[in-house]
């Protein structure tokens, strides 16, 4: 199997063979973003209702390694984002809740924890959802549609021409729910179609509102994440790959 970085890394290498028109220019003059903690470069850390207090992402040693401070982001570092923007000659995406932000070259929509199924949903389900807040595909699409009118003001059906939207990861975020609800891997199983589906529906709404290029990204082996890691800790070294990720989460089939 080809490692995600990897993959992450040839779709950034594309968009520098590919992403640029005649004399250089990037085809491209903004990013619409939208998805999880691998996108999110400061949504949840301005989130204001309900207030969230404590964020571990307010402090170092997120942003330590590349920004010098805490920006939000779930690293600390930069973010995959980033770093296509950077490809593109395009500056950092910033957060749709950054009051007072230049949207002009793009806007980014995306939340830590967001998931694709929607929160009322989840928990009718009775799983834990972290955090519990209305951050799920629908509500960051939500948002767009609320902001669409500024971001084409005078330019018409042609609006989205040269921008590049970004979705997800999603999805991730629904199955570790159900995982740190004590569920297995096989109830979680049967609700793949619905996050699927979810997904899917996300992306037809963007080319109905006029998007054209459309990158969907997929989702992390979850069996490799630290809270995974440590809510399904096995005593048996049989259980783990010769990464240390639980073999019995990552499994597909």
């Amino acid at each position: 199997r080809t490692p995600h970085g990897a993959l992450l890394l040839l779709f950034i290498l594309a968009c520098l063979r590919g992403a640029y028109s005649g004399g250089g220019r990037s085809r491209f003059t903004s990013i619409i973003s939208f998805g999880d903690s691998y996108a999110d470069t400061g949504n949840l850390v301005m989130w204001a209702d309900p207030v969230l207090p404590g964020l571990p992402l307010k402090n170092l040693p997120y942003g330590e390694t590349f920004f010098g401070h805490p920006t939000g982001r779930a690293t600390d570092g930069r973010l995959v984002l980033d770093f296509i923007a950077e490809a593109l000659g395009l500056p950092s995406v910033p957060p749709y809740l950054a009051k007072g932000s230049n949207f002009s070259a793009g806007v980014n929509f995306a939340v830590v924890g967001a998931p694709a199924l929607n929160l009322t949903y989840l928990q009718g389900l009775n799983l834990t959802v972290n955090p519990p807040i209305n951050s799920s595909l629908h509500d960051q699409l939500a948002w767009f549609q609320k902001l669409k009118p500024s971001l084409c003001k005078g330019q018409g059906t042609d609006c989205f021409e040269s921008s590049l939207f970004v979705m997800g990861e999603f999805g991730g975020n629904d199955y570790i729910s159900f995982l740190l609800s004590n569920r297995t891997v096989e109830q979680a199983r049967p609700y793949v179609p619905q996050i699927v589906d979810s997904i899917s529906r996300g992306v037809e709404r963007l080319v109905q509102h006029g998007a054209k290029y459309i990158v969907v990204a997929d989702i992390f082996p979850i069996g490799c994440l630290p809270g995974a890691l440590t809510k399904l800790a096995n005593p048996n070294k049989v259980e783990y790959d010769r990464h240390g990720c639980l073999k019995r989460v990552n499994r597909t089939e």
